[in-house]
């Protein structure tokens, strides 16, 4: 009875922590994703003088076209990301700014300041990773 007893306070000491490295772990995964994705999309504008259009396609792709499937894991573009929603690209003709957007995210905004303040200054109203004025949480290429 008290070996249960043990087990069961290790486990209700380990299974928080646990919890926090996972989601630590989720966010550190689609921070570098958008910075890998980033630099496919800056590659693409040096080799094609411009960055792809914006993307208007149905979820779950939204890729902008087939010339970017040569810079970019399209798999990796087209899964659902460890916070929800898929990775979608905004480009700088419909919006002030070339960016890769988290479409139709469901976590709770408090993993999107975690990857705001591995990627940038934490604030997401402000900086290279923001919430844009369509919602979404975006991590600009460019302005």
């Amino acid at each position: 009875m008290i070996a249960v007893g043990i087990i069961g306070l290790l486990a209700l000491i380990a299974i928080p922590a646990f919890m926090k490295a996972r989601q630590r772990t989720q966010v550190t995964q689609i921070a570098s994703n958008l910075r890998v994705f980033s630099h496919a999309f800056q590659q693409y504008a040096i080799e094609n003088g411009d960055y792809p259009p914006d993307s208007h396609l149905p979820a779950p792709y939204h890729l902008p076209n087939t010339l970017i499937e040569e810079y970019i894991n399209a798999p990796l573009w087209a899964a659902t990301t460890s916070l929800g929603g898929n990775y979608n690209w905004e480009g700088l003709d419909s919006y002030p700014y070339a960016g890769i957007s988290i479409f139709a995210a469901t976590a709770p905004v408090a993993r999107f300041q975690e990857l705001d303040e591995m990627l940038d200054d934490g604030v997401l109203s402000e900086g290279q990773f923001r919430q844009t004025p369509n919602g979404r949480y975006t991590f600009i290429v460019e302005e």
